[in-house]
């Protein structure tokens, strides 16, 4: 259990209340949120054109932005920006938000603060901690995601004429949730897998967590870069499972989409679009967490 103000240096999370610990994670993840979109949009673009459109399934990450900046130069990679936006500031404040305040909650539970046997060290409250992050993040993501992804790719994102009505209708909100079971798989690994790391880090390479800015890089950078290798596949699966336009993939379960990609062009169908998806989360959530950071040590 941590119970001392050093050990927590470099956590995502303290031991304080649930109430102050889950608010000041809210904000720090607002701030976080903002950030990300501007750092990493353009090379999102590039990873979901790579995914989804014909035109780019054979080309490789270069040929891909000359060509965006040929046909829209500058504006072609902030397509679908706002949703993605006006998501981010909102799915990063409730993800780190339900996180920290889990994680405060299991940390005053002995048994759940104890380390988990041939773990080393890993805690019952980081787990669900990570778990209540994604299901938070998954349920507000989701159709941010589905609106981007089709904005990205040149799609309609709504159905009916566009009135209040239609926007507002069961059809409209089956449809803005079309990819939710792929997006809470990916999310669930990639929320388990970047908090799992940054526990680890946090306790077994202090002094390279707690350096000025090269620490909350690491933990925004390579932490969750690395979780997204492993979360990776069900963000294809959902990418092309929102961008559908031809009913190909209607009526498929995730599982069976993924089985589909793999059959046709193996792992590298999986990982189609990796080199600029990981190139996103290096440079925008190495950013977005030195800010998040600077306000946790700012506020503590």
């Amino acid at each position: 259990m941590l119970d001392d103000d050093k050990s927590l240096h470099g956590s995502l999370a303290g031991t304080g209340t649930a109430f102050e610990e889950g608010l000041r994670a809210l904000v720090g993840g607002a701030l976080f949120g903002l950030v990300s979109p501007f750092v990493g949009h353009p090379l999102d673009t590039v990873k979901t054109k790579m995914q989804t459109e014909a035109k780019y399934q054979k080309m490789k990450i270069i040929p891909v932005i000359a060509e965006i900046w040929k046909a829209d130069k500058i504006r072609g990679f902030y397509k679908g920006f706002v949703p993605p936006l006006v998501a981010s500031s909102a799915y990063r404040s409730i993800q780190f938000s339900a996180y920290a305040a889990t994680f405060s909650a299991c940390e005053h539970v002995p048994f759940l603060a104890e380390p988990i046997p041939f773990t080393g060290g890993l805690r019952i409250s980081v787990l669900l901690g990570a778990c209540a992050s994604a299901f938070a993040r998954a349920t507000i993501e989701s159709p941010f995601d589905f609106i981007k992804v089709r904005k990205q790719t040149g799609s309609p994102w709504y159905i009916g004429d566009g009135s209040l009505k239609s926007m507002i209708s069961p059809q409209m909100v089956r449809q803005l949730y079309n990819g939710y079971i792929p997006t809470l798989k990916r999310t669930l690994l990639l929320m388990g897998s970047f908090f799992i790391l940054v526990d680890y880090s946090v306790r077994y390479i202090p002094d390279v967590i707690n350096m000025p800015v090269y620490g909350p890089f690491f933990k925004g950078g390579i932490c969750a870069t690395a979780a997204w290798t492993f979360a990776f596949p069900f963000e294809t699966v959902k990418n092309v499972m929102q961008a559908d336009m031809t009913g190909k993939y209607s009526g498929k379960t995730s599982t069976q989409v993924m089985q589909l990609l793999y059959n046709n062009n193996g792992v590298r169908g999986l990982y189609r679009g990796f080199a600029p998806g990981a190139s996103r989360s290096f440079i925008a959530n190495g950013v977005s967490m030195c800010v998040y950071s600077w306000f946790q040590d700012y506020t503590r």
